[in-house]
């Protein structure tokens, strides 16, 4: 069954209740164990956008559990798929000796793992467990080597003419041309025991022997496989699709809207499953895909922009989970951890602090709840651009931009926990601006005086700065600089607290003093918040370029 959602109810209760109306209609065991599954072929570095499936999987297996149901989560790695998708880091000719070869067979390029599928699978299942996603593993490389499906398989092929009927049925009648191609149907994908690749064809079946013949259309070698023995090889897509949800009795999984079409994989698979391996079809979750700005879906072609690993490296666990879970399945999303960071950052604390304050509905508490469960949550809460300005003032030691944080803040606990509170967004800062950042470095401090820029202020601005580089050393957080910034014009218009003039005088230095200040500092005529960045620097910093009017 293929359900897009209503959104009458928050997206979790509405997929769980319309999921029990469709097994009792089935006639499926609603007290039993109700299996969640998603799966893919780990042939290229794993974009972000996968994760918006196994993420609904994982929800739903959770709240199928809060409502006392036995829940198995399981992700199906296609590890015996055969390579074909060149890296975006290689080229064609570079990787031409493993094309054809399974996944498993195939070297990690980077030398760090057993295989090439090994590697990927590796650094996914890493992000599936930093977001608080731990399903249960099942290897496809693993299960047709030791023969676990050669039953199924036996029957795939007894039943080749069925099979290839249900994938053609738009093309009957047949022509004599598709009557030789269904003759010839074998729905194998069959290895050649000499060069490895699937380019075997298959010629013919023994069923008594239960053996199959075959020629490599590649390295020309004629061979033969017992199916119950030895068998190199495995069924097409569709056909092993519909196999593992009749082997595993899979009850929900979510799949993309190219694949839910009415001729899609899921139509036919849904045929194989009941009138091949007599299995049912599980309730089936349309989503919509995850893109970011300019692109409307992610995938393998954006490259290291898109990396799933990239995304949770830079986003704190429950950040990802939130953006996941807020958004109803049927709704497209387009996340932006470039250039639009740190409004994401700003958008969860402002959510957190509704939560904290009371002030949010019962489908918002939902949400909270969801995004961090499972994972941790920071409990001091430093803007990620602060946090980000420090690491680059730091030069990125982290402990250094931990100091830096701790002075700003004032926290009252020791240096030690809040380096262990921010210590996520910390790590998330370091790689963004270290290893992911492409956007121009805005805290590139001045090294000497900008005597230039100096002796273009006003005079009153040269007096508000050195109002401003005489009092600053005696202050510590953030909230006061902000204070004696924005009181140092006022004090050199000699304006009383509350006094503001009409003719704009105050704001008109105020906004020359800002400007002053960041070009004395980098050279610039705006940057990161000026207060923040203060309360970051050393305030010998302040000696060398805030130096046009002596400390009195």
């Amino acid at each position: 069954m293929i359900y897009e959602l209503k959104n009458k109810s928050f997206w979790i209760d509405e997929v769980v209740e319309n999921l029990f109306a469709y097994m009792k209609e089935q006639g499926m065991d609603t007290e039993g164990l109700i299996t969640c599954a998603a799966g893919m072929t780990p042939s290229c570095p794993i974009h972000f956008g996968i994760l918006r499936e196994i993420a609904i999987s994982s929800f739903v297996a959770d709240e199928l559990r809060s409502r006392g149901c036995r829940v198995r989560l399981v992700y199906y790695w296609d590890d015996y798929d055969h390579f074909c998708k060149i890296p975006f880091y290689t080229t064609k000719d570079a990787v031409e000796p493993y094309i054809g070869k399974t996944l498993r067979e195939v070297p990690d390029f980077s030398g760090n793992f057993n295989s090439y599928g090994e590697h990927y699978m590796h650094t996914f299942e890493l992000c599936l467990h930093r977001v608080g996603i731990t399903p249960e593993y099942d290897y496809q490389a693993m299960k047709y080597r030791s023969g676990y499906y050669k039953k199924y398989i036996q029957n795939a092929i007894e039943k080749r003419f069925e099979i290839f009927d249900i994938i053609n049925s738009a093309k009957q009648p047949y022509t004599d041309e598709v009557k030789k191609q269904r003759e010839a149907y074998y729905p194998l994908e069959v290895y050649c025991e000499k060069c490895g690749r699937d380019s075997a064809k298959t010629k013919s079946y023994d069923k008594e022997k239960t053996t199959i013949t075959y020629v490599c259309q590649k390295c020309g070698h004629e061979g033969s496989y017992n199916i119950m023995s030895g068998f190199k090889g495995k069924l097409i897509w569709k056909a092993n699709w519909a196999l593992r949800w009749s082997d595993d009795s899979v009850n929900f999984e979510s799949s993309g809207e190219n694949q839910l079409t009415d001729t899609g994989s899921y139509s036919v698979a849904t045929r194989i499953a009941a009138e091949i391996f007599g299995g049912k079809t599980p309730f089936s979750l349309l989503y919509r895909f995850i893109g970011i700005p300019g692109v409307s879906k992610v995938s393998r072609a954006l490259g290291e922009r898109a990396l799933a690993s990239r995304f949770c490296d830079v986003l704190e666990p429950p950040i990802v989970r939130w953006l996941l879970v807020k958004t109803p399945p049927n709704k497209p999303i387009t996340i932006d951890i470039e250039s639009g960071i740190f409004r994401i950052y700003h958008e969860w604390d402002m959510f957190c602090s509704k939560i904290r304050s009371g002030q949010a509905n019962d489908t918002e508490k939902r949400i909270w709840k969801i995004a961090t469960q499972h994972v941790e949550t920071p409990v001091v809460v430093i803007p990620f651009k602060i946090v980000a300005m420090a690491i680059e003032i730091a030069n990125g030691d982290k402990k250094l931009a931990t100091r830096l944080l701790y002075k700003m803040t004032g926290y009252e606990g020791s240096l030690e926990e809040l380096e262990l509170n921010i210590y996520p967004r910390l790590d998330a800062a370091y790689k963004w601006l270290y290893e992911y950042n492409n956007i121009k470095n805005e805290t590139q401090l001045l090294k000497v005086f900008n005597q230039e820029a100096w002796n273009s202020f006003s005079d009153n601005c040269r007096k508000a700065i050195s109002v401003i580089n005489r009092e600053i050393f005696a202050l510590e957080t953030e909230a006061q600089i902000n204070d004696l910034l924005y009181r140092a014009p006022r004090d050199v218009l000699h304006l009383a607290e509350n006094e503001t003039p009409e003719d704009g005088s105050l704001a008109a230095l105020q906004k020359e003093v800002f400007v002053a200040m960041y070009r004395l500092l980098l050279g610039t005529d705006k940057g990161p918040k000026l207060a923040a960045l203060l309360a970051l620097l050393d305030k010998s910093i302040y000696r060398t370029l805030l130096r046009g009017v002596r400390n009195e």
